[in-house]
């Protein structure tokens, strides 16, 4: 059985600190496959990690760490703007 989308965003959390390994894992890849809005929050997840990450490090984020998360965010804001938000 797949998890559902709460249990998703558990397992999302917890690959970021400990990366999920096995029939976990596998199933969470296939959920994500399925679900853009899990997807989505995997993304932003991944996006907030890296910049916290980056912010810790107290070092200026890298071009490709800056670029990704405006992308991340203009493409966000697009989506948000065409849906009437």
């Amino acid at each position: 059985m797949l998890p559902n989308c709460k249990q998703i965003a558990e397992q999302v959390s917890e690959n970021i600190d400990e990366p999920l390994t096995g029939i976990r894992w596998l199933k969470m890849k296939f959920h994500l496959l399925m679900c853009a809005y899990c997807r989505r929050y995997n993304e932003q997840i991944q996006i907030s990690s890296d910049t916290v990450a980056t912010i810790c490090n107290e070092t200026k984020p890298n071009e490709e760490v800056r670029i990704n998360v405006k992308q991340s965010f203009d493409e966000m804001h697009c989506k948000s703007k065409s849906k009437g938000n």
